[in-house]
């Protein structure tokens, strides 16, 4: 856009972050009506009440409040988000429990699982649109910086099995948490995932033993590549991070930021993601 070529825009306005406009605001509310008018337009009486019992989830288990008082249909979820009062961050809690909800029917329905894509993937066109600083990774909100890191992310959790794919996911929740990440876990988590893929190829017991030992295994890996990942092995091992380990003093001397956590998801994804091409 000119502004931004020529300047006129400042770096916060570019890319926004710890809020929300109102222009996103719409953009989320176009984007579940959207998803409410195409199932609403689908031949079949199950799918139309599913948006129905959302609304009353939400009322119960978001808001908290008496299924008695929920006696017709209200939009719940676009009253709350357009509400001035509400938190940003409750806003963005709000799309996670709906998201969640509407996941935990699709092994019923394969027609909500391709619409519940579709709305995910309009949401987060609408956020990259916005330069809006999230993004939805397998139903939870984290903070991005390119659309190459979202791919990264979401390749490693579709391509990996078991326990890789549960330290990736819980990396994201743990980086997602609202209001403030656990940033540090994040960071546990995310090392983890790459210390379970490169024992399980190489049969060792420590992700420095494996990462030694990965091109007797018929892996080989740029020793740079390598040293990389065993420096990063060992900041995730000081004690003075307390990540792998626990704090030396209650105070703690270093505190991961969500700058950090989210370079660590990153790495350790597109890590995973060379390994599992080898």
């Amino acid at each position: 856009m000119f502004s931004k070529r020529y300047g006129y825009s400042s770096i916060n306005e570019v890319v926004l972050r710890e809020q929300m406009t109102h222009e996103i605001e719409n953009a989320i509310c176009n984007c579940f009506d959207d998803f409410r008018y195409r199932v609403n337009n689908y031949p079949n009486y199950s799918t139309t009440d599913i948006l129905f019992l959302m609304e009353g989830y939400l009322w119960r288990y978001f808001l908290n409040k008496r299924m008695s008082s929920f006696t017709s249909y209200t939009n719940v979820f676009s009253a709350f988000i357009l509400e001035c009062n509400n938190k940003w961050y409750r806003k963005l809690d709000i799309i996670e429990y709906a998201l969640a909800y509407l996941d935990s029917l699709t092994d019923q329905n394969s027609f909500l699982k391709s619409e519940i894509d579709i709305l995910t993937k309009s949401l987060n066109y609408e956020f990259n649109r916005l330069n809006y600083a999230y993004r939805i990774i397998d139903n939870q909100f984290i903070e991005v910086t390119s659309e190459e890191e979202i791919t990264s992310i979401q390749k490693a959790i579709d391509d990996c099995k078991d326990t890789v794919r549960e330290h990736l996911k819980k990396a994201i929740e743990l980086c997602s948490k609202r209001p403030v990440g656990d940033y540090r876990n994040s960071i546990k988590e995310s090392i983890s995932a790459v210390e379970v893929i490169c024992r399980k190829k190489t049969g060792e017991d420590t992700l420095g033993k494996a990462l030694k030992h990965l091109e007797k295994n018929g892996i080989a890996i740029p020793n740079m590549l390598k040293s990389a990942f065993e420096k990063l092995y060992a900041y995730t091992n000081n004690e003075e991070t307390g990540i792998r380990h626990a704090l030396m003093d209650d105070d703690g001397s270093y505190t991961p930021g969500s700058d950090e956590a989210l370079f660590m998801l990153v790495s350790c994804s597109a890590f995973i993601n060379y390994l599992n091409k080898k």
